[in-house]
């Protein structure tokens, strides 16, 4: 059974470079920790929280997290380690040139992992490294950047056996081209890193706006034991918009849907939305609800029918199939 758990970090506060104030009214909104994750478990429809370790507050002690996590009933889906939102992390962080920025975010991502360790269950700590990559031509050497990413990780997963790391895939942004860049890529990654406890976390929105197909890279993920950890949201396959997840697409998410239960995933499912404009918790609550409508839908046109129409490849039946199950 899948378990739904909610990205916190854009829960808050949202901004882009046209609203440098926020669109959130802050006279109305309540976003410590704390009051985040009782908003969460009023809708009901969640299991978990995805975090970030915060330098100073509720979200710096695991025993504060664990205490605020049981008492609604959550436990973290994983960790989000902030080696991207600071100045000294703009060329890069376990793959920067400069050796010290290097070391810095290695000493960080360390502490992560001890953080992580301490959390009821262990999550996973999320490697999404979006300042990793470059910008030009003629400004990287790709060969030492790849082996510092490489003997990097694999020395985090050496740090703690325990805990799971999972090497998240985006094409862009914030760099105009990111080191992982695709599931595909970080699984190739994944090979060379030769750790059990190393795997990668699949985000839908990235995937779509790479123009690929989110169940091909499930099976593909899945075939090497390696898939973690599962993102949500959706957009207009341009950019990363981190819209309601099912707001646009259906086929996709049914077959999604197919694709982790025909590999047995069993992990989380983290909503991973940027509401600009609209009430946030709603939005989660409406991402949740429509990925379970799609889980539902598989059984309402039936996982062994839908596998046969795979095997036959006739479209025209597939969509029939589909319609008649679905919107009767």
């Amino acid at each position: 059974m899948i378990k739904y758990s909610a990205i916190i970090g854009s829960l808050g506060q949202t901004y882009d470079r046209f609203m440098k104030d926020g669109y959130k009214d802050p006279a109305n909104e309540k976003v410590e920790f704390p009051d985040v994750i009782s908003r969460l478990k009023d809708m009901g429809v969640l299991q978990g929280a995805d975090l970030y370790q915060a330098p100073t507050g509720p979200l710096s002690d695991p025993d504060t997290v664990n205490e605020i996590l049981t008492e609604a009933g959550f436990v973290c889906s994983s960790v989000l380690p902030l080696v991207f939102g600071e100045r000294k992390w703009r060329h890069g962080s376990i793959t920067a040139a400069d050796p010290a920025v290097r070391a810095d975010a290695m000493k960080l991502l360390k502490q992560n992992i001890d953080f992580n360790s301490k959390l009821v269950g262990e999550p996973s700590v999320n490697l999404w490294l979006g300042q990793d990559g470059f910008d030009y031509p003629l400004q990287t050497n790709y060969t030492k950047q790849y082996d510092y990413l490489i003997k990097n990780v694999r020395e985090l997963a050496d740090y703690n056996p325990k805990i799971k790391l999972t090497l998240e895939g985006k094409i862009r942004e914030p760099r105009q081209r990111c080191l992982v860049d695709t599931t595909l890529s970080a699984l190739l990654m994944c090979m060379e890193i030769d750790r059990d406890n190393v795997g990668v976390a699949i985000d839908s929105g990235h995937v779509f706006y790479t123009q690929q197909n989110v169940a091909q890279n499930i099976e593909v993920a899945a075939r090497y034991n390696k898939l973690f950890m599962m993102h949500v949201n959706d957009n207009y396959n341009l950019w990363d918009d981190d819209m309601i997840a099912g707001s646009l697409r259906y086929m996709e998410y049914i077959e999604m849907m197919y694709a982790l239960r025909k590999v047995g995933y069993d992990g989380f499912m983290s909503i991973d939305i940027f509401p600009y404009r609209e009430d946030q918790y709603e939005s989660t609550k409406e991402s949740v609800m429509f990925m379970k409508k799609f889980d539902q839908a598989v059984d309402l046109i039936g996982f062994d029918v839908l596998g046969e129409l795979i095997e036959e490849g006739n479209p025209n039946k597939t969509v029939r199939a589909v319609r008649e199950a679905i919107f009767k």
